[in-house]
């Protein structure tokens, strides 16, 4: 929805523009016009960036494998990156990334203490729209050690 509204907004201006240079009579006119609407259609981009451009389904899965690592990554929009193998004697190129919220300690803390153990890591997205500082669908909402009681 908001990314059709873009592009409607930027081929209007567009077509405006075009009009106001062919124009002898009103190419201030046609030019304001395209002004407005190309500064509609970057206002659209801007808040589809903080905002999401899609809307998405609710997502929920699982996935039973080995922690590799836990790292801190992002210089803005920190998030730390979880590498899950699905067996210990695959490739590292075959881990799976998930990714945590900077501000989620005791779910941090778990995952970095699970380093190098059998785990199932929960995942998904609660719905709705996606930003681009938002972990998205691989988002670990828990972790359950498997093998320990």
């Amino acid at each position: 929805m908001i990314i059709g509204a873009m592009i409607i907004l930027f081929v209007l201006s567009l077509i405006f523009f075009i009009i106001a240079a062919d124009s002898w009579e009103h190419e201030v006119l046609f030019a304001g016009i395209g002004t407005i609407l190309f500064t509609l259609a970057l206002g659209v981009l801007i808040f589809g960036c903080f905002h999401g451009f899609i809307n998405y389904p609710p997502t929920e899965g699982t996935h039973q494998g080995v922690i590799t690592a836990v790292d801190l990554e992002g210089n803005w929009f920190r998030r730390y990156e979880v590498y899950l193998k699905s067996s210990r004697y695959t490739a590292q190129s075959d881990e799976t990334v998930y990714l945590v919220y900077e501000n989620e300690t005791e779910l941090i803390e778990k995952l970095k203490n699970a380093i190098g153990k059998e785990v199932k890591l929960h995942y998904g997205h609660d719905g709705g729209y996606i930003a681009w500082n938002s972990c998205g669908t691989y988002h670990i909402k828990d972790v359950e050690i498997i093998g320990e009681d």
